[in-house]
């Protein structure tokens, strides 16, 4: 089975083009897809075809008709009717369900019957005949999809139905033909009329020679070329070589002139007037019309592109929401987002044996050492603060890393009229003292430009750092000497040389993050390191915090890496970034995102390891000063209870990989995009602005009661002990679904985010742990849906976009894993049975008592 086919060839004509989605079973006789059709010539297959329009417009001729067929309506293709689809002005998105005759024909006799279903101008009662049709689609759909226990039985059911439905209300008198015989003769001849034409378009081709060529009269010619495929031969010919015609406009510098002769066209007044009857424009204007909608493609490697605004330019993520429309005609009983969790039909089985007194395996947590938060400016707000107080107070962190310390906002940098660079460390110090009073130290990325330095005009954002190199890398690399100093001076070289100074973001992201070229950016981190280094050789300095497409397509490392080896530049650490969406550069990516596989991440530590050991350089510190599930600051995902077992999942797998882990960003307080229009838009951080704490928040409040030594870990578990005392930690992740995966995300929405998932089962685990000795307190902490999740408590009270203070005061309390606290005496083991559901993490201590 395989969801996405990248081409499909009609071996009739030889044609090829993309599918986006297909889904194809060898137990199943059918194929459904999802395509974007630019123009399909004229062919047939077997196979009866039902067409269904998810976006857009499409026009077809087919059976002596032309029809343009717009969103929402339904076209049945008979077996081996000749056809032919074009786009239309619009672009379009088409279903397409391909079932072998064979399955329509084990219906009752009526089947071998042609089928009349065409919802084009369809009106009133004759509407309502299409909509049978339409659910079954979408139920067909959507079971493929979530692949739950029966699933090929269900879909099968739909099928049935679905084509029970077309015998019973569209089948005509008109019956299909028996001949199989004389059926292939004819579509033989017409196969080698069709391929003639596409060989020999450019020559003078008439009537009489086809006629002559088949052996044929030339009014039995005619008459059969006309009833297989609705056009005379004349025009089918003019439209070949407009087609064609179209081709060289688009692809070719050619002159009009040109184009008309080698198109096979008299003259070119006759190919202006045939060309501007079919397009609507001249052959010159339809070329410049596409000139202008094909310039300035983004780079498809870069994991973001850039929307110019008046605000700035922004991150989005490219997807498509094509089933929407069609998701609307589920039976409501499938299509209405639950109120709460539903009780999960099935589960897996597992028996989980421990021994308390097993040496294990000592480790230092990661999870803990970095936080983030979108830039500097931020933390002089009283909430930013607030937040960040809290979650030092209740699971400290140790060094905290955000973008602009040097934006012009932050005042740092500025100059005198004849050039003399001024310094002002007024609100730096004010950040950084109010940091390191919370117990935590800066990881200091060193960006971006400031306005007096800048050598262009390049921003990013709708506060608009500047991400250009600087017009002078000496006046550039005194103000980080001067910086340096001024930190040393202010809070001590022994504080200082604990902190990590991070040379820019992302500057592999050309014209995203950083608009010079890879060599000037080698250049700018050696004279960044240099200036660093003279205050102090113990001063720690790394980057280049490369995004996580650039370490898997790229030979950035492999580069700079040997650069500052044979440039004797100094390199404490290597920092790079990571998320699960993915651009896929290759023709058939369509643009889309693609979410990953779960073991993405891990594969890509992996990565990066593997190439620094490639490299001259000796072994460095690996910080990953970046990473979330999504990019986009919108994603709905971030508040569910997904993100607890995708991040408990992800650290517990990078565990001895890392020195840390920034998880991206702490709290929802976050302005690269617009604000958040409700308590929970899908904000990057572990804690909404409103100050409640998401499932991500308690993900890493679990995580940090472990102990620090591994008595076992496994797919869906770690146990741990420490002096005495056992963690068990359980997680039930569960991935996104296939077509959510590709970009698709008509399965979700403000209200419904738990419908683009894999169908899981709950996680039944009988745990044993042996090995015990004394008296404990156990303690039993559950997070899920119904358990603790904010984001689930706020849809169950009904969503309200602004909260009151007592709205949130209740969510506030919502808020937090359920607890449970009992007593063992003279234990020497501890037997319990949990069940964790989809999404669910459940932590269990044994706290020994004296």
């Amino acid at each position: 089975m395989n969801l996405l086919r990248q081409e499909s060839q009609v071996e009739e004509i030889g044609l090829k083009h993309r599918y986006e989605f297909i889904e194809h079973h060898e137990h199943m006789p059918f194929t459904l897809f999802i395509n974007s059709i630019d123009h399909i010539p004229f062919h047939w297959h077997k196979e009866l075809e039902l067409i269904y329009v998810l976006k857009g417009s499409v026009e077809i001729h087919v059976a002596q008709e032309r029809l343009i067929l717009r969103e929402e309506d339904l076209l049945v293709i008979n077996s081996m009717d000749v056809h032919k689809i074009d786009k239309t002005g619009e672009a379009n998105v088409l279903l397409t369900l391909q079932v072998d005759p064979g399955t329509v024909q084990a219906q009752p006799q009526q089947s071998k019957n042609r089928i009349d279903c065409s919802s084009v101008n369809a009106r009133g009662a004759d509407e309502a005949r299409f909509a049978p049709i339409r659910s079954g689609l979408a139920q067909m759909m959507w079971e493929l999809n979530k692949r739950e226990d029966g699933y090929s039985d269900k879909v099968m059911g739909h099928l049935h139905l679905l084509l029970g439905q077309l015998v019973r209300y569209f089948a005509t008198a008109e019956r299909l033909d028996d001949s199989a015989n004389a059926s292939d003769v004819d579509l033989e001849r017409l196969r080698r009329i069709i391929q003639y034409v596409d060989e020999n378009y450019m020559y003078k081709i008439n009537l009489n020679q086809m006629a002559e060529q088949e052996h044929l009269s030339f009014y039995y010619f005619s008459h059969f070329f006309k009833s297989k495929i609705g056009i005379s031969f004349q025009k089918y010919l003019t439209l070949i070589r407009l087609e064609k015609a179209e081709t060289m406009l688009r692809e070719t510098t050619s002159n009009i002139i040109d184009i008309a002769a080698d198109c096979g066209f008299a003259n070119v007044k006759l190919f202006n007037k045939s060309f501007k009857e079919k397009m609507g424009v001249t052959p010159s204007e339809y070329r410049q019309k596409h000139e202008r909608q094909s310039g300035g493609a983004d780079d498809k490697h870069l994991p973001f592109t850039r929307d110019t605004s008046e605000s700035g330019s922004y991150i989005k993520v490219d997807t498509v929401k094509v089933l929407e429309g069609l998701y609307r005609h589920l039976p409501q009983v499938e299509a209405a987002a639950p109120s709460v969790p539903p009780a999960p039909a099935r589960s897996v089985e597992e028996s989980l044996v421990l021994d308390a007194a097993a040496p294990g395996d000592s480790y230092e947590p990661h999870w803990n050492r970095l936080l983030t938060a979108g830039r500097a400016a931020e933390g002089l707000r009283e909430d930013w603060r607030k937040q960040l107080a809290e979650i030092q107070a209740e699971q400290p962190f140790q060094h905290i890393r955000f973008h602009g310390i040097f934006n012009d906002e932050m005042m740092i940098y500025d100059e005198s009229e004849d050039g003399t660079p001024r310094y002002n460390w007024s609100y730096a110090d004010e950040l950084y003292d109010f940091l390191l009073g919370q117990g935590i130290r800066p990881f200091v990325e060193l960006g971006f430009m400031p306005g007096k330095l800048k050598r262009s005009d390049e921003t990013l954002f709708w506060w608009k750092g500047n991400i250009s190199p600087p017009k002078d890398m000496a006046k550039w690399s005194e103000l980080i000497r001067q910086f340096v100093r001024h930190l040393v001076n202010r809070y001590g070289m022994e504080e200082v040389r604990q902190w990590y100074f991070e040379v820019w973001n992302e500057p592999d992201a050309i014209e995203i993050c950083w608009s010079g070229t890879k060599e000037e950016y080698f250049e700018f981190y050696a004279a960044t390191a240099l200036a660093i280094k003279s205050v102090s050789p113990d001063l720690r300095v790394g980057g280049p915090a490369l995004n996580y497409i650039t370490v898997w397509e790229t030979d950035w490392i492999q580069t700079f890496l040997p650069y500052c080896h044979e440039h004797r530049v100094d390199i404490d650490f290597f920092s790079f970034h990571s998320y699960s969406e993915y651009w896929p550069g290759d023709e058939h990516s369509g643009g889309l995102s693609h979410t990953q596989s779960p073991e993405f991440f891990v594969d890509t530590i992996h990565k990066v390891r593997e190439r620094i050991a490639d490299s001259p350089a000796e072994a460095l510190e690996l910080h990953l000063t970046e990473w979330n599930f999504s990019l986009y600051p919108h994603n709905l995902l971030h508040d569910t209870m997904f993100m607890a077992p995708f991040i408990i999942k992800n650290a517990v797998d990078s565990i001895g990989l890392l020195q840390s882990l920034g998880f991206w960003t702490f709290t929802d307080i976050f302005e690269e995009m617009r604000a958040g229009d409700s308590p929970f838009h899908g904000g990057f951080g572990l804690i909404s602005m409103h100050g409640l704490k998401k499932p991500s928040y308690y993900a890493f409040a679990l995580l940090n009661k472990l102990g620090r030594r591994i008595l076992a870990r496994g797919p869906y578990y770690i146990a741990t002990e420490e002096n005495g005392d056992i963690q068990v930690l359980l997680y039930n992740y569960t991935h996104v679904d296939s077509l959510y995966a590709k970009g698709e995300w008509s399965g979700i929405s403000e209200q419904n985010r738990y419908d683009v998932f894999e169908s899981k089962e709950a996680l039944d685990v009988s745990l044993d742990i042996r090995g015990l000795q004394g008296d404990y307190k156990v303690s039993h902490y559950t997070l899920d849906r119904e358990h603790g999740s904010v984001f689930d408590a706020w849809q169950a009270m009904g969503a309200p976009d602004f909260p009151s203070k007592d709205e949130v005061a209740y969510l506030r309390r919502q808020s937090g894993p359920d607890l449970k606290v009992s007593q063992i005496r003279d234990a020497s083991s501890y037997t319990v049975h949990v069940t964790v559901p989809p999404h669910g993490v459940q932590l269990i201590t044994l706290h020994k008592q004296y």
